[in-house]
């Protein structure tokens, strides 16, 4: 920067002297003032703001930014409004007017071009991710939630209440409710069958369905690396692929799309619009050899070594349609669409004490396989509490009132751990969790109308 200086003369007549400055090119730029601002700021632990359609977290210091990231695309910072050697506004000793398009902006809050709040969604995207029901239009969204430090804080005290303004008038009318214990819930056709129906009524509820996913590949066997569905049927014996099946299945149904080429597509393009890419292995093709970049995820975490909290993460979808599901008497199954109800679908992920080898080019499963929680059983409950801490938060955070579990890490991801054991631990931590993790000083419970795990 270079010292400059104006003279003027005020309304009395007087000469004074103004000091300004130009922006140097070629030593300093405003801009890199701006972008180190952003890059060092810490944000704030305090949970606040209501959910983005953006797919930006919420929740939880680590990874979480409550201030819009600068935009590199965009033009250069000019304090004046004009060009980098113009003069001070103070030199025209005219007042500057705060509804001016010309105004200066401040270097501590740089305006991101996209209000999370009102995202500018290309006409494709909209069409893809939109349906009608009922006369209206919905869109599936997309959020992340992130609670590790969160999760740390109740393990300490084995209680924690997190402030959420954005719940604030759901807050107040869930006030006084009943704290809800977990109903478990029999049913040969599933959790689908469930949902349609409880959903099957003139006041439905807002039904938030649990899915227990693969940390290193977003719809399991049935989403590929490089943006492609695979395997799309309504036999799938697994949970995370039975919903994503039922979900495109459905979806197709519901917009009439008939042409296995148009199926195709479409199925591939809400599968890019929505989860792929969002969690998941950084790097899927790179080969064992390749330490640096073999076991990274798009979460940040090398889940061979990760700590219970690492697990206290959740993806959602919101305005999701589910099919009803029946199964017959020889095993095979199919959804039944002219009976659906509407959901979020949670994606959470725990621990994965499967360790199948490496078999396979990608093989996620042998890549986000936990020794420790395969050696510890304490471990391994603790990082299962921690994905259904993120996943009921979540569905909260959603407004969903009805929450519809499965048992996380409770198949193959169990290991050699003994079953009787997992379900009765699985059961005392819901109940943990219902009862002593609170929102704005109200229990997670009492969020809910009823909580069923089948």
């Amino acid at each position: 920067m270079s010292d400059k200086y104006l003279v003027i003369i005020d309304a009395k007549g007087n000469k004074k002297k103004i000091k300004y400055f130009l922006i140097n090119k070629a030593n300093r730029k405003l801009l890199d003032i701006i972008d180190n601002y952003a890059k060092t700021h810490k944000p704030n632990k305090t949970i606040t703001g209501g959910a983005s359609a953006t797919g930006e977290r919420i929740g939880g210091t680590k990874g979480q930014n409550d201030k819009h990231s600068f935009n590199p695309s965009a033009h250069p910072f000019n304090p004046f409004g004009t060009s980098a050697t113009a003069q001070s506004p103070a030199a025209t000793n005219k007042p500057r007017s705060p509804k001016s398009p010309k105004s200066p902006k401040s270097p501590k809050s740089p305006k991101s071009p996209k209000s999370p709040k009102s995202p500018k969604v290309p006409k494709e995207i909209k069409d893809i991710i939109g349906q009608e029901h009922s006369g209206k239009k919905e869109y599936m969204t997309y959020t992340s939630y992130v609670y590790h430090d969160e999760y740390i804080e109740f393990k300490k005290y084995n209680e924690i209440n997190i402030e959420i303004p954005a719940l604030a008038n759901l807050t107040k009318e869930r006030r006084g409710k009943i704290i809800q214990n977990v109903e478990l819930e029999s049913n040969r056709n599933g959790m689908t069958n469930k949902g349609a129906i409880l959903y099957n009524g003139s006041n439905p509820p807002k039904i938030g369905t649990i899915i227990a996913g693969n940390s290193g590949r977003p719809g399991g066997a049935c989403g590929n690396f490089d943006g492609t569905l695979v395997n799309i049927h309504p036999n799938h014996k697994t949970q995370e692929e039975d919903i994503i099946s039922n979900w495109f299945m459905t979806y197709m149904y519901n917009k009439n799309i008939t042409e296995e080429e148009a199926k195709i597509y479409y199925g591939n393009k809400l599968f890019e619009y929505t989860i792929f890419n969002r969690w998941g292995l950084l790097f899927p093709y790179a080969k064992r050899t390749d330490i640096k970049n073999y076991y990274k995820t798009i979460q940040g975490i090398n889940y061979r070594k990760a700590e219970a909290h690492d697990y206290a993460t959740a993806w959602t979808i919101d305005d999701v349609y589910l099919s009803d599901k029946f199964y017959n008497k020889s095993g095979s199954s199919r959804y039944i669409h002219e009976n659906q109800y509407k959901t979020t679908l949670v994606f959470v992920a725990g621990p994965n004490n499967n360790n199948p080898g490496t078999n396979g080019e990608i093989n996620s499963v042998f890549r986000t396989y936990n020794k420790e929680t395969d050696k510890n059983f304490h471990l391994f409950m603790n990082g299962v509490e921690a994905a259904l801490f993120a996943g009921l938060i979540a569905m909260v955070y959603s407004k969903c009132n009805v929450a519809l579990l499965v048992n996380v890490s409770g198949g193959l991801y169990r290991g050699t751990h003994d079953k009787d054991d997992y379900k009765h631990a699985y059961l005392n931590s819901l109940d943990n969790l219902l009862m002593n993790v609170q929102i704005n000083g109200v229990e997670l419970g009492s969020y809910f109308d009823a909580v069923y795990l089948l």
